[in-house]
């Protein structure tokens, strides 16, 4: 099953270039479609949750356009087009799967032509479940390097470095985990547990980003219990997965 708000993917020629490279999915369909059906509905609660948030919050009107303006005796024109592709390296042990899916709305906000998936640690249920969910079909568990060399001939692209892999491309978004800490304030009930089931191998952070039932600036974020498992990035948003191009006359 597809998620439903999100737009179909440009994706058949990179999926080919990787096909023709001997780059084939470590996860396939069976074993995602396997997941969609088995994940408690609970734990698929969670995570929808965290989708359909982001998602809300990234409908920001933004659409790759060129921008002419003129400045005393210049005049720069800014072009924003879409990028071919975003790999994201994901390790459940450094952020929750609820970050790392909420990171992932923001390229399919950007019409990104598609999402490729390294996993690090892990490889759950619920991640099975969320990478079904989003219509994510590329995902590999092998060495990443060669992956990136293939990606980077085919077309402009970014990294989203979410399992501190440190690979060598120009353009990586690289969160520092230890920012990213989560505090829970809410009293225990099955949402709770399913919350904590699907976060589980997330390791406990200093620092509290996000706060689920905090009080005001208890945190940077604060979130009222029925946000629980939803996730605001600051480092994230469409506009990271836009190329941008400035000519100046």
């Amino acid at each position: 099953m597809v998620c439903p708000i999100f737009f179909c993917k440009e994706s058949l020629v990179i999926e080919d270039i990787l096909a023709q490279n001997g780059l084939a999915p470590d996860i396939d369909d069976a074993a995602l479609g396997a997941a969609y059906d088995s994940c408690p509905a609970m734990h698929k609660s969670i995570i929808k949750n965290a989708v359909g948030f982001a998602y809300a919050l990234a409908q920001t009107g933004m659409e790759p356009v060129s921008e002419t303006r003129r400045f005393g005796h210049v005049e720069r024109t800014v072009l924003d087009t879409r990028l071919d592709w975003a790999l994201f390296t994901v390790d459940s042990r450094r952020f929750p799967l609820t970050a790392v899916f909420s990171a992932m709305v923001q390229a399919l906000v950007a019409r990104v032509g598609i999402l490729v998936v390294h996993v690090t640690g892990p490889v759950t249920e619920p991640f099975l479940f969320g990478c079904d969910f989003l219509s994510v079909d590329q995902s590999f568990t092998g060495e990443p390097h060669r992956l990136l060399a293939v990606l980077a001939e085919a077309g402009p692209g970014l990294v989203v470095d979410l399992a501190g892999l440190e690979v060598d491309f120009p353009r990586v978004v690289r969160p520092e985990a230890d920012r990213y800490g989560v505090r829970v304030q809410i009293p225990d009930s099955e949402y709770v547990a399913a919350y904590r089931a699907v976060t589980a191998d997330a390791q406990a952070r200093p620092h509290a980003y996000i706060a689920y039932g905090g009080e005001p600036g208890s945190a940077p974020v604060v979130m009222a219990e029925g946000f629980l498992g939803c996730w605001v990035w600051d480092v994230i948003t469409p506009a990271t997965f836009r190329h941008t191009t400035s000519f100046y006359a």
